[in-house]
C-alpha cells in the first residue's frame, strides 16, 4: 500500500526550503550541515530526510524552483508589453522585486550553484539562459543596429545583470528607496547610456570573452574554483 502524504507535507517541505535557503546564504553551501538545517527548522535530522534524501538534494530543489518561478513571472510579465522600453522596465521590476522578496533563494543562486552535481547543474544554467536570452532581445529591440553583433550583445545584456544581480550586498527594501523605484532608476541609467553608447567598428574585436565552462553566469565572476580573478 502507498504511503501517503500528510496534508502539511507540502508546507513543511516548503519550510525547510526557506530556512535552508536563509542558513546557505548567511554560511554558505560548503559550511553548511545538515544538523545545522536541522537546528534553522527546529527538527531532527531525521525528519529533514523524511523530505530530502541530502543536502544537495535541498540546494537542487531550491535553485530549480527559484527559477523556474522567476521564468514563470518572466514571461507573464512580457506577455502584457509591446514597446521594448516599457518591457525592459516592467522586466527590471520583476527582478528587482523577487530578489527582494526571495533575497535568501537569489544569494543561494549566486554563490552555491557551483555545489549542484554536473547533470542538474547543467539543467539550471539552461534555464538562466532563457531568462538572459529575454533580456538581450528586448536590448537587441532597443539597439537593432547592433543585432548583428552577438559578442557585444552579450556584453550588454551581462553588463545589465551585473547591474542589479549584486543589489543584495547594499541594498534594503525597506529603506529610502522601493524596490520598483530602483528598478527604474536602472532603467533610466542603463538605457539612456545604452541609447547613445557607440556600435563597435566593422572589425573590431571585442576582448570580452565568455567561459567555456559557465557561458550562462549571471553574476560576470570567475570560476571561484578556478583560484584566478
Amino acid at each position: 500500500m502507498a504511503r501517503t502524504r500528510s496534508a502539511e507535507y507540502d508546507n513543511i517541505h516548503d519550510t525547510i526550503l526557506e530556512r535552508a535557503a536563509s542558513v546557505f546564504a548567511q554560511r554558505g553551501y560548503a559550511a553548511t550541515s545538515i544538523g545545522d538545517i536541522a537546528e534553522a527548522c527546529e527538527c531532527s535530522k531525521s525528519r529533514l530526510y523524511h523530505y530530502f534524501t541530502s543536502k544537495e538534494a535541498i540546494l537542487s530543489d531550491m535553485l530549480t524552483s527559484h527559477v523556474e518561478s522567476l521564468l514563470m513571472k518572466c514571461r507573464q510579465t512580457l506577455y502584457g508589453y509591446q514597446d521594448p522600453e516599457e518591457r525592459f522596465r516592467q522586466l527590471t521590476r520583476l527582478f528587482l522585486d523577487v530578489y527582494s522578496v526571495s533575497r535568501d533563494q537569489h544569494v543561494a543562486l549566486l554563490t552555491c550553484s557551483e555545489f549542484l552535481v554536473p547533470e542538474t547543474r547543467k539543467v539550471l544554467v539552461a534555464k538562466q539562459r532563457e531568462l538572459i536570452a529575454y533580456v538581450r532581445d528586448i536590448l537587441l529591440q532597443l539597439r537593432p543596429d547592433l543585432a548583428k553583433d552577438s559578442t557585444m550583445a552579450h556584453v550588454d545584456t551581462m553588463l545589465f545583470f551585473g547591474m542589479i544581480n549584486w543589489t543584495y550586498t547594499w541594498y534594503h527594501a525597506d529603506g529610502a528607496v522601493t524596490p520598483s523605484e530602483l528598478a527604474d532608476r536602472t532603467v533610466d541609467l542603463f538605457v539612456n547610456g545604452y541609447a547613445h553608447a557607440a556600435a563597435p567598428s566593422n572589425g573590431a574585436q571585442p576582448h570580452a570573452k565568455q567561459d567555456a565552462r559557465h557561458p550562462a553566469r549571471q553574476d560576470g565572476r570567475a570560476d571561484p574554483r578556478s583560484g584566478k580573478d
